[in-house]
């Protein structure tokens, strides 16, 4: 019981600081960050849904007497369903990287024309 009570409260913490970073990018109009933490966020509560829906996919092709499309196993084909979250962090992390490069370059840019 208390590690559910506690797994919660981490998510609601981790969704709290998402919300929190989102809402500060948007204040500094840091685009980049803010749709670093979109992207996070959505895929936070999308979790919810996939992991009910990749549990029924493996149920239905478990039963299923079709072989599965080329020729995988049930356990390759949820293998190449778990890629699907850690790209979409990969493109939130792009972004994120991308943002901070281009406003690094700005202001040793802004820095050089000072001098």
């Amino acid at each position: 019981m208390l590690l559910i009570i506690v797994s919660m409260l981490i998510t609601v913490l981790y969704l709290a600081f998402l919300i929190f970073g989102l809402v500060l990018c948007r204040k500094n109009s840091f685009k980049e960050g803010f749709y670093f933490f979109l992207i996070l966020i959505v895929h936070k509560i999308a979790s919810y849904v996939y992991i009910p829906l990749l549990k029924k996919l493996t149920d239905s092709l478990a039963t299923r007497n079709k072989p599965l499309p080329m020729n995988m196993t049930i356990g390759e084909v949820v293998g190449w369903w778990t890629l699907f979250p850690i790209m979409i962090d990969l493109v939130a992390f792009g972004i994120l990287a991308f943002g901070l490069y281009k406003m690094w370059r700005n202001k040793i840019t802004l820095n050089k024309s000072k001098d």
